[in-house]
């Protein structure tokens, strides 16, 4: 099932005119971001998307998955312990129910809809954030292909899609490389169509051998105001929250990744 919602400047109610009118509106081709899993859109490309959105362009990411196949389940649930938090959640005593891998998957939504929201609000572009609800832990490069071909055909029909995701070399996470080839596969395919591909890379794997494979480059924030962005966006991982639905699933789980980018707001990334 697909779903789609519009996070723009209008939809948050903040006026796209409040951000410096140099950021004038592209005439370009919708970029498509690929995030395998909630929290990959801002641990590997969030720097990305808010320049996109600021330079008015028509921006969208895709969530292959909802992330429901998740270990941090454990951690909230009290069985095991998260370095980050410090001590073993006890859910009754903290007034909150043991999430399922459906209320888990609801929870990892948000933040990244919470997380998005931060890096477009009050900019002059527009982010629109898909969900392919594809099973987290078996995503394909068939698969991902027919999610991105889906999305691409409503926002673009027969039309160009420049797309942006996961690094089908530099990483080691099954449903990452299956996006990453699904963009090569489909580039391949359909050259006229998605041969505008950008893969990015996890902070974890910044400083990876198979860095040598590939021509990097840095995406970073061209004002204060976009690396700001960022790490709001970063926090946001971090909301501990029960009664609000928010478990800070993303600090729980990749802490020291988000530091690195709260550190250091930036995206590495390759063609």
């Amino acid at each position: 099932m697909r779903r789609r919602t519009l996070l723009s400047a209008a939809a948050l109610g903040v006026a796209a005119a409040a951000y410096p009118a140099a950021r004038a509106v592209a005439a370009t081709a919708p970029a498509l971001f690929v995030a395998a899993h909630p929290d990959d859109e801002t641990l590997a490309m969030s720097t990305a998307i808010a320049e996109h959105v600021a330079a008015g362009q028509d921006v969208h990411v895709l969530l292959l998955t909802d992330g429901e196949g998740s270990g941090t389940i454990n951690v909230i649930n009290g069985t095991t312990t998260s370095p980050w938090w410090g001590n073993r959640h006890v859910p009754t005593a903290e007034g909150y129910a043991p999430l399922t891998a459906t209320t888990l998957a609801a929870a990892r939504v948000i933040e990244a809809q919470t997380a998005l929201r931060c890096l477009a609000a009050g900019l002059p572009g527009t982010l629109t954030v898909h969900r392919a609800s594809l099973p987290d832990g078996a995503v394909t490069s068939a698969t991902a292909q027919a999610a991105i071909v889906a999305v691409a055909d409503q926002i673009a029909p027969g039309g160009v899609v420049r797309l942006k995701g996961h690094s089908p070399t530099v990483d080691n996470h099954a449903d990452h490389l299956a996006a990453g080839q699904a963009m090569v596969a489909l580039a391949t395919s359909n050259p006229a169509r998605f041969s505008d591909r950008r893969h990015y890379i996890l902070p974890m794997y910044w400083t990876d051998s198979r860095l040598s494979l590939v021509t990097e480059s840095w995406d970073g924030p061209t004002d204060a105001g976009i690396a700001a962005r960022v790490r709001a966006a970063v926090r946001s991982y971090g909301a501990w929250s029960p009664a609000q639905g928010s478990y800070a699933i993303g600090y729980h789980s990749v802490a020291t990744m988000l530091d690195q980018l709260m550190s250091t707001p930036k995206c590495l990334q390759h063609p």
